[in-house]
Formats: C-alpha cells, sequence, structure tokens
C-alpha cells in the first residue's frame, strides 16, 4: 500500500529594519502560519527558537527571505522586498494596482501589474521621515502610546503638521506644541498629517487603486483615512498588511519549489 504524498510547506521571512515576519503557505498558496518578532534583539535564540518551531510544526519544502536583513539567513532564494511585496498583495488583489509600503525605514511606492509583476517602483530618500521609525521616536517625545494614535487623532479636526522632516527638529517641534498646551489628540493628527504630506509629494499614480501594506498601517489604520481624505484616491488596507511582504516571500518559494 503507498504511503500518502507528504504536503509541502513554504516559508516566506521578511527581515525588516524593526520586525521580523514568518509567513508560512501551503501547496494552495494559502497563508496557514504567521509569526512577528523584533529584530536585531539581542537574543538571537528568538528568531532560531521561532525558525525551529515551524520546522516542526511544517514541512518546509523551501525559504525565500527578504527585507534588510535577508542576507542574514541562508534560505534556498532572496527577493527584494519590493518583488515580495507585489507578489504578496497580489495573491489577493490580482489587478494593476499602487501598493504603498510604509516601513520602518523607508516608504516603498509600487507600481504592480495583476500577476505581481513590478512595473515601476520609487522610494523615498534616506532620510527615515514618514516611516515607522520616525512616528516612534515623535511619539515617544509626545508621551503618546502608539496604541492609542489612531483613536485620539480621529477625535481632532485641527490642521497643524509637523513641518520638519528631520527626526531631530521634528521633536523639538513637538516639544513646542506641549509647551504651547497643544492638545494631545491634535498632536496626535499633526503627526500623521506630516506622513500625510510626505507620502502626497511621491508619484502615485492616479487612476491606479491604491493599497497599502507594513508595519506602520497595521499599527497605525487612520493612516489610511487620512490618505482617502487629503490625497482623494481609492486607498484600501490590504489583508494582513503587516505580512503582506512574508507571504509573498513564501509565494515565491512555492513558485521555485
Amino acid at each position: 500500500m503507498n504511503s500518502p504524498q507528504k504536503i509541502h510547506h513554504y516559508l516566506g521571512i521578511d527581515l525588516g529594519s524593526s520586525y521580523t515576519k514568518f509567513a508560512v503557505v501551503d501547496d494552495n498558496s494559502t497563508m496557514i502560519h504567521k509569526q512577528v518578532i523584533p529584530s536585531l534583539s539581542r537574543r538571537r535564540e528568538n528568531f532560531n527558537d521561532v525558525l525551529s518551531s515551524v520546522n516542526h510544526l511544517y514541512n518546509i519544502h523551501k525559504v525565500c527571505t527578504t527585507g534588510y536583513g535577508r542576507n542574514s539567513h541562508q534560505g534556498d532564494l532572496q527577493k527584494t522586498e519590493l518583488i515580495c511585496a507585489s507578489i504578496g498583495v497580489s495573491r489577493s488583489y490580482p489587478e494593476r494596482k499602487c501598493i504603498i509600503d510604509i516601513g520602518g525605514e523607508d516608504i516603498k511606492i509600487i507600481e504592480s501589474g495583476a500577476s505581481g509583476e513590478v512595473l515601476n517602483f520609487h522610494m523615498n530618500d534616506k532620510c527615515s521621515a514618514g516611516t515607522g521609525a520616525f512616528i516612534t521616536e515623535i511619539a515617544k517625545k509626545a508621551e503618546l502610546e502608539i496604541e492609542e494614535m489612531s483613536d485620539l487623532a480621529r477625535k481632532s479636526n485641527a490642521n497643524r503638521i509637523i513641518n520638519s522632516f528631520c527626526t531631530v527638529f521634528a521633536k523639538t517641534e513637538i516639544l513646542g506644541w506641549k509647551f504651547d498646551g497643544v492638545p494631545i489628540e491634535d498632536i496626535a493628527q499633526g503627526i500623521y498629517l506630516s506622513i500625510t504630506d510626505r507620502i502626497g509629494k511621491m508619484p502615485i499614480p492616479p487612476d491606479l487603486p491604491v493599497f497599502l501594506c507594513g508595519g506602520v498601517v497595521t499599527y497605525h489604520p487612520y493612516m489610511q483615512e487620512l490618505l482617502v481624505k487629503n490625497l482623494r484616491l481609492d486607498v484600501q488596507i490590504t489583508s494582513e498588511p503587516l505580512f503582506a511582504v512574508a507571504n509573498g516571500a513564501a509565494l515565491l518559494a512555492q513558485s521555485v519549489a
């Protein structure tokens, strides 16, 4: 009697500047496992523990790594975040589109084809303004908790905006707002408006649907509402935005199996 064929699984690892994301897909290209841990932790064993657990739970056939640290782990292939984001988002949205991936250290504007091909892309300059690192630093200075920022900003009707894209100068600006007694909800709104303004200055195709992915929109969903309002575009948050790139990597691992 023949034994049943063993199911294969495929692992994508997105080693980002702030967080490392793991995604596992099955033979049907369905994401069946996702996990996130901080990147650059002093406890390297955290990464190894997750990897060991995933290999224990699933029959990992191929591994694709992506992100800033993609060369730090020996997988079967390495791909850029641009390619992985395009593939990952296209799995759920097979149409020509624009993807805005707001990460810890950069903003990527990706024009993507229906099958996940990268048609064009733009990235912000080397300054981290408008990224997750920028928000974290400014929010800390404003004594804002990341989890409360979206709800607070929704209560604001102010149009006050942080003028500086430099984190150091932006912190000084926030300090001035605090001395002036600016309400905390207006400060939260001001941080988001500065990011919206930053994105609005990047070349976004006006005739394509826009999909948001990445860590920033995961923890700051109010960004989507502001982009719809201020850019007057059809902007949606992708399913599982934090894992879009890792999922794309897993799908790429499957494609070469």
